[in-house]
């Protein structure tokens, strides 16, 4: 029953970012919006860089799934800082949420942390 994923928003602009996704709460999942309000957008902008922010939706037996990524460049790191997860639009369940950090010049990740 899965059918192919629906982006909803492929955003590589901070200030549509930031319009699109936050003040108009177009992420629709509280809980990765938080996490990135707490730790990764209270960085300053000259360590913690904007790149991209993917949200799609993808039907699937369990419901409608809603998948967010948002990535970020952060310079004191040399890393590319990636934030994503899912959750269920049908009940509203987080069913998964990570951020990890890839090392750009060997694509490995360098750290990884389990956020739900």
């Amino acid at each position: 029953m899965n059918k192919e994923p629906k982006v909803n928003y492929h955003i590589t602009d901070f200030k549509d970012f930031n319009r699109v996704c936050l003040e108009n709460k177009g992420l629709a999942f509280p809980e990765l919006e938080k996490v990135l309000e707490d730790y990764i957008l209270s960085q300053p902008r000259e360590t913690m860089e904007f790149k991209e922010c993917w949200i799609e939706d993808e039907q699937v037996v369990e419901g409608e799934i809603r998948k967010v990524q948002v990535n970020f460049f952060d310079h004191n790191m040399g890393s590319y800082i990636r934030l994503w997860g899912s959750k269920n639009n049908d009940n509203d369940q987080v069913l998964n949420m990570k951020v990890d950090a890839i090392d750009l010049e060997t694509k490995e990740i360098v750290y990884e942390r389990q956020l739900s």
